[in-house]
């Protein structure tokens, strides 16, 4: 849910973190914000470009509509549903909106859509709704007013797709970066559901009123609480306050706001480009990931909800310019970005390195690799640390099942000091921290792995250690399956006594291709054999050879083989 049909607790606490004299709470309909035209609702260069993908999407649709449900017909008036808060800054340049354009930018989107599905039927309601929520033409400056002005990179094309009047020689302009990509999803996502609510009616005149309906709910009884201020020093305030008391306002936000309100006006070009470039490299979803370990591998562990007051505190006492800041920002960003997509240019086994920690989902290898990458120049040096986290956490992590927060602390710390002297003797650090080999092999031998990505890391690299060349790639998901010898699913009268104990276990698990995969499921050992003879996967072929029955005994016999190997492979 995105939010309750009730206004006054949010209403009390928000007057509970601010000073009347510096700004002043108000209750707002979406319709209200919309339709604000002296000056309307701008979105700072600043503020993040969009960044709600369908999910998002879906959830502000559904609850509109389980709200419309919940008071049919004229039982909604009286009632709100409430969206959260908003910060505004009232400037003779525009409502400049600090926090909110997600929720804001989304009601216009669906507001462009229900534009055009009332062109169907009335021209001129659809031009009533244009002109006073998306935008209007004003005789006496004689240029277009747009109701709202998301930043800089999402600007024009959140004009040219969503605000302007789609007539008959209306072109769709070209998406340039993701945001822009999210914004026409976005539109393509209410387009569909207006399509299917049409068919489903079938009925225009019932399809136009329903299309009213939405309209209505939406802009009379979609409610946010804005935080409205004369002073963007004071409202940055409140949008900084917001986040300390857990209103959901995000790190990368807080950050560009102060970053800009502190860069010198002869710089703040520069600083805006170097954030549209880190906007550029990192998805929404993985930035508040990324300044988290970026400050991780600089000053240790610190924790979301106190990151930014840590930020600026540092910014603050060392007088850290924004264009610095920007421009170290900016580096780290395309580094990070290497990491988390598994790609190194300087060195094969690093990228492969970088790659297995992403299948793995092992971020908390992230900070480490950020500060190695940076701050060692010996490439040997950075393959042997690289490498030697990734043993550690296989072995302390994904293997032997200790405690996340004792490698978290770990490695936290060591991202720290690479970066204050990176030597050779952190290696050695990383062997002690990890289990030993008889503590590894004995918990490789009794394994049991239910997370398939994890499963099919271990096996690809037992499978890559099985040649004596790697002429061999071993696709990806798509292509190549990981395997239950003995089913996941089997047949009444072949499931094992204690299915559970040995379906999951590493020593009952192989690769095999997408095509042999699908022909044999839930087939039998010896229905099967034929196929395995067929793999171009040595773990695969081998096993008809190798085991003439499968058992309980034979997951356990192959699973100490695997163990053996294990200790070979992830070793330092």
């Amino acid at each position: 849910m995105l939010g309750e049909p009730s206004l006054t607790s949010p209403i009390q606490a928000i007057r509970a973190l601010t000073m009347p004299s510096q700004y002043s709470p108000a209750r707002k309909t979406i319709g209200d914000l919309l339709s604000m035209t002296n000056p309307p609702i701008v979105v700072p260069d600043w503020q993040r470009n969009f960044s709600w993908t369908t999910s998002e999407v879906e959830t502000f649709w559904q609850d509109l509509l389980r709200f419309d449900q919940l008071y049919p017909n004229d039982n909604i008036n009286d009632q709100e549903y409430f969206l959260g808060a908003i910060v505004i800054v009232d400037t003779e340049q525009g409502n400049l909106l600090l926090d909110g354009q997600q929720r804001i930018a989304t009601a216009a989107i669906l507001l462009s859509t229900i534009r055009d599905f009332l062109k169907r039927y009335s021209t001129d309601a659809a031009q009533r709704l244009s002109s006073r929520y998306l935008s209007d033409y004003d005789d006496a400056t004689e240029r277009t007013i747009y109701k709202i002005s998301l930043n800089r990179f999402d600007r024009d094309f959140f004009r040219r797709e969503i605000l302007e009047s789609r007539e008959a020689n209306y072109t769709a302009p070209a998406p340039r970066c993701e945001s822009h990509q999210h914004i026409r999803k976005a539109r393509s996502f209410f387009e569909a559901k207006f399509d299917e609510r049409y068919t489903q009616i079938n009925d225009p005149k019932a399809a136009q009123q329903w299309s009213l309906r939405i309209l209505k709910v939406l802009t009379s009884h979609m409610s946010v609480v804005a935080v409205i201020s004369q002073d963007e020093d004071n409202a940055s305030s409140v949008f900084e306050t917001l986040n300390d008391r857990g209103i959901g306002l995000s790190t990368p936000d807080l950050l560009r706001n102060l970053v800009l309100r502190r860069a010198q006006e002869t710089q703040s070009d520069e600083v805006l480009d170097l954030w549209g470039e880190i906007l550029g490299i990192q998805s929404d979803a993985k930035l508040d990931g990324f300044f988290r370990h970026f400050w991780i591998s600089r000053e240790g562990d610190v924790k979301t909800r106190s990151l930014y007051r840590e930020i600026k505190k540092r910014i603050l006492e060392t007088d850290w310019s924004s264009l610095d800041l920007s421009r170290t920002l900016r580096n780290s960003a395309k580094v990070y970005e290497d990491i988390v997509n598994g790609r190194f240019d300087d060195s094969e086994k690093v990228a492969r390195y970088f790659a297995g920690v992403a299948e793995l989902g092992a971020k908390v290898l992230y900070p480490p690799y950020l500060s190695i990458v940076e701050a060692c120049k010996d490439m040997q040096l950075i393959e042997q640390m690289t490498w030697a986290l990734m043993v550690a956490y296989v072995r302390h992590s994904l293997v032997c099942g200790k405690e996340n927060s004792q490698i978290e602390d770990f490695t936290f710390s060591l991202a720290k000091r690479v970066r204050e002297n990176p030597v050779s003797s952190l290696v050695d650090e990383i062997r002690e921290f990890a289990p030993s080999d008889g503590r590894f092999r004995e918990s490789f031998a009794s394994l049991i792995l239910k997370r398939q990505a994890s499963a099919r890391y271990l096996l690809r690299e037992i499978e890559q250690s099985e040649r004596t060349t790697e002429e061999l790639d071993v696709g990806p998901p798509s292509r190549v399956h990981v395997e239950h010898i003995y089913p996941l699913t089997p047949k009444a009268e072949n499931r094992w006594e204690h299915h559970d104990r040995f379906v999951s276990r590493i020593g009952n698990l192989t690769l095999l291709s997408r095509r042999l995969n699908i022909s044999i499921q839930n087939g039998t050992y010896q229905e099967k054999k034929d196929s395995y003879i067929q793999s171009e996967l040595l773990i695969t072929k081998k096993l008809p050879e190798e085991y003439a029955d499968w058992n309980p005994e034979s997951v356990e016999s192959r699973q100490k083989v695997l163990a053996d190997k294990a200790v070979d492979i992830w070793s330092f």
